[in-house]
C-alpha cells in the first residue's frame, strides 16, 4: 500500500510540476515555484531518511 501511495504522490507532483512549467512559459511562475518547493521538501523528508 505504501508503494502504491508513493507512486500516486510522485505522479501528482509530476503533474503539478508539468503544469507549472506550462504556466511558466506563459509568464506565471507561481505554480512552478510552489510545486518545486513541495518536491524538494518531499525529497528531503522521504528520500533522505536514514535506514
Amino acid at each position: 500500500m505504501k508503494f502504491a501511495l508513493a507512486i500516486f504522490i510522485y505522479l501528482l507532483i509530476g503533474f503539478f510540476l508539468s503544469w507549472g512549467i506550462i504556466l511558466l512559459i506563459h509568464g506565471s511562475p507561481w505554480m512552478f515555484i510552489a510545486s518545486l518547493v513541495i518536491y524538494i521538501l518531499a525529497f528531503a523528508k522521504i528520500g533522505c531518511l536514514t535506514h
